[in-house]
This record gives C-alpha cells, sequence and structure tokens, in this order.
C-alpha cells in the first residue's frame, strides 16, 4: 500500500447470507479494516464472515438495513468508509478504481454504478439500468438514518458519479425469485419509516397501471412478456403495495379489531338463540329434513315434482 494512500474502513451489515457473504468480503481485502455487523444470523454467516473480517460484531435482528449503518459507522476507525450491504460485491475495476482515489481523492463522496441482479438476471435493457448508489465516502460527508430506502443524508457536494463504461460497479445479486421479491415488498412496506411512493392518479386502479407505465418506460424493450416486462412489473407490485398500506393506514382500518368484533357479535347472537332441542328429538329432525332432501334429489334426477310428505 503506498504511504500516501488515506487509510479506508469497510463495513458490511449481514444477515443470513452464508452463500454470499464470503464473495462480498473477499473483495474487500484491499481495505485497511472490515467489520461485519451481523443481525444475528442462524444460517452460519457469522462463521463465513470470521474468516475473512477484521471484527464481527453481533447485534439484534431488525427488519431493515437502515436501522444498523449508523452504529456501524460508528466502529470504523478510518476517515475513509467503504460500505456494502451483505448481497453486494465490488468488481475488480472498482477496487482499482477506489485505491487509485484513495491515493488522491478527487471528491468526498463516490456513487457507483448498480448492477442489479434480479430473478438471477442483470439485464441492462431493464429499467434498474444505470442506477448508482453512495458507497464511498469521507467522514463527516454523509450522514445515516433510519428511513427505509432514504437512509443518507449528504452533507457534502463534491459528489462523484462514477461513469458505467468504466467498468466500475457493484454487483448487486439482490433478488433470486418472485417469492424473495414480495417477501422483501412487505417487509420494507410495513416500516412507517420509509421513503412512500407519491400518488399518482385519481384512484387505486389508476395509480396501479400508471406505476406499470412508469417502470415500463424506463426499460429498452417493450415486449410485453420479457425480461425487462416481469421485472418492471415487480418493481410496480411494491409501489402498489405501497400505496394500498397508506390507503388502509388513512382510512384507520385495523382488520383484527375488526375481526374481533364481529367474533363478539357472533358469538353474543349464537348465545341469544333458544334452547337446543333434546338430542333424541333433534336427530329425529335431523333425519326428517335428510329423508327429505334425498326425495328432492331423486325427484331432480327422474324429472318428477317431489313432495316433502314423510
Amino acid at each position: 500500500m503506498p504511504a500516501s494512500r488515506a487509510k479506508l474502513s469497510a463495513f458490511v451489515v449481514s444477515y443470513n447470507r452464508a452463500g454470499l457473504i464470503g464473495t462480498c468480503l473477499r473483495a474487500l481485502s484491499f481495505a485497511d479494516e472490515v467489520i461485519v455487523v451481523d443481525k444475528s444470523s442462524s444460517d452460519g454467516t457469522r462463521a463465513v464472515a470470521a474468516r475473512h473480517a477484521d471484527r464481527v460484531l453481533t447485534v439484534p435482528w431488525s427488519p431493515t438495513v437502515e436501522e444498523t449503518r449508523a452504529f456501524a459507522l460508528s466502529q470504523c476507525r478510518h476517515d475513509w468508509v467503504l460500505f456494502l450491504d451483505d448481497d453486494e460485491c465490488l468488481s475488480p475495476e472498482a477496487v482499482h478504481f477506489l485505491q487509485a482515489e484513495l491515493e488522491a481523492p478527487r471528491a468526498d463522496i463516490y456513487a457507483l454504478p448498480l448492477r442489479h441482479y434480479i430473478l438471477g438476471v442483470h439485464d441492462e435493457r431493464a429499467y434498474y439500468w444505470p442506477e448508482h448508489q453512495i458507497r464511498c465516502f469521507r467522514r463527516g460527508a454523509v450522514r445515516f438514518v433510519p428511513v427505509v430506502h432514504a437512509g443518507m443524508e449528504v452533507l457534502s457536494d463534491w459528489v462523484m458519479q462514477v461513469p458505467p463504461i468504466s467498468g466500475v460497479c457493484i454487483h448487486h445479486l439482490s433478488h433470486p425469485d418472485v417469492a424473495g421479491w414480495i417477501e422483501r415488498t412487505n417487509r420494507y412496506t410495513a416500516r412507517p419509516d420509509r421513503a412512500r411512493v407519491p400518488h399518482e392518479g385519481e384512484g387505486l386502479a389508476e395509480f396501479a397501471h400508471a406505476r406499470i407505465d412508469h417502470w415500463m418506460a424506463r426499460s429498452q424493450d417493450d415486449a410485453p412478456d420479457g425480461y425487462p416486462a416481469a421485472v418492471a412489473v415487480l418493481r410496480a407490485v411494491y409501489d402498489i403495495v405501497d400505496r394500498l398500506k397508506i390507503w388502509e393506514e388513512t382510512r384507520g382500518l385495523d382488520g383484527a379489531l375488526l375481526f374481533s368484533q364481529l367474533c363478539a357479535e357472533l358469538d353474543s347472537a349464537h348465545a341469544a338463540r333458544p334452547a337446543a332441542e333434546e338430542p333424541t328429538s333433534r336427530g329425529a329432525g335431523l333425519a326428517r329434513r335428510g329423508a327429505a332432501a334425498l326425495r328432492r334429489l331423486t325427484a331432480a334426477l327422474t324429472h318428477r315434482p317431489a313432495t316433502d310428505q314423510a
């Protein structure tokens, strides 16, 4: 390492990523310290992390990464900080780029291109390319806040957005399947502190159509049944679920409470019924009703009028 190079701390917040965390951390081996803050994983993530990180700290589980980043930053010793999620990995070009920048920084903050892999695939025709996210900064240039998808306050105007054609990127292995996308959608939109989608249109249905059109318009392939369309619809699903939860909140709907009230009403109504028949008479009544039903069925099958006379 050149003597003039600024020292770098790198941190990763992890949870149950035993299959990916090793690759994530190997790419960070050039950092002067690597810290993993693990949210009580149960799948061996901590053991894998311990082979690559200088420190592995365990904290209680929380639903989103934004709630842990400020703590992770507080554990970093050096003036430059690089952070990744546990499903992200630097490209070799990104490592070379950051090493050169640390020798002669041209910015306080670096926003790197993310190559998202949704459903296991990255496709540059899809809505998500190119997207930049801040991942490296000089201490004091950003502040972390616990708001989902808006968890960073930028405190410096000296920002470099690295061109995507350079090969510098972060590979983001984000969603292997539709089920994972839906689970994360529900978890993220359940957080009261989250960036909420702006409302569009006159009603919920119009909003849903508008969000599909919005993400399809950002795709470079408008084929209705291809991969770009699939991920555009998935992205719209997130917005639609978020909007429906806002709708639910503004109306004060509490389905569990309403169900409880309905059960209480039904219990009260059943308690007010006349006393049940004696077992023998009840059995006889059931037999008569069963026989009548059988006569009606027989009549229907033979096209004859039925009579309920015993």
